[in-house]
């Protein structure tokens, strides 16, 4: 017999729809929107019926992300500064190897011995960047690259959390998003 689905089940399982990367803080707070919009529909009267319960789970994967996609108000640079050196320090913390960055506004790391490498010479790592507008958004370290968001708090456990993304996409645990996508 299959265990129930949890809230966070729910939530991953469309976050696995969407071409963006969620930090496990991000799942959390979506799962908890789930759960208080389940117990206000049944305060309406409507059932938790796996379909009603399914859209909305659906709502709460789409309207929690978007407040760690843009900021309310937009960051200084000396925000953005100072937030790319704790994201570098959480990438040191996670054991990875920082090196230059080839994207704009970005943090960036070698790619792992024996884990997934980009670049026209297979060397290229990954680099995460952070704007004024936007939340974290992680590239492969090279001028021209695809963008996938990674919706995380742009704070320093958020910071930690992305770092925690990058380095299991740079192992191979995480599914390369830029190959399997």
């Amino acid at each position: 017999m299959n265990a129930p689905r949890t809230s966070e089940d729910r939530i991953r399982e469309h976050f696995g729809r969407l071409y963006a990367l969620f930090a496990p803080s991000v799942v959390t707070d979506a799962a908890a929107y789930l759960d208080a919009l389940t117990v206000t529909a049944g305060q309406h009267g409507h059932a938790a019926d796996p379909d009603h319960v399914g859209m909305l789970a659906q709502v709460a994967a789409e309207v929690t992300p978007r407040k760690y996609h843009r900021p309310s108000e937009e960051r200084s640079g000396t925000e953005v500064y100072e937030m790319l050196g704790i994201l570098r320090k959480a990438f040191e913390a996670a054991g990875l190897t920082i090196a230059g960055s080839q994207v704009r506004m970005g943090a960036a790391v070698e790619p792992l011995e024996g884990g997934p490498v980009w670049g026209w010479d297979g060397k290229a790592g990954l680099s995460v960047a952070l704007y004024s507008d936007s939340g974290w958004e992680l590239m492969v370290n090279q001028p021209q690259t695809r963008i996938f968001s990674i919706y995380a708090p742009v704070t320093v456990d958020g910071a930690a959390e992305v770092a925690a993304i990058v380095r299991s996409i740079l192992t191979g645990e995480t599914p390369d998003p830029f190959r399997n996508r």
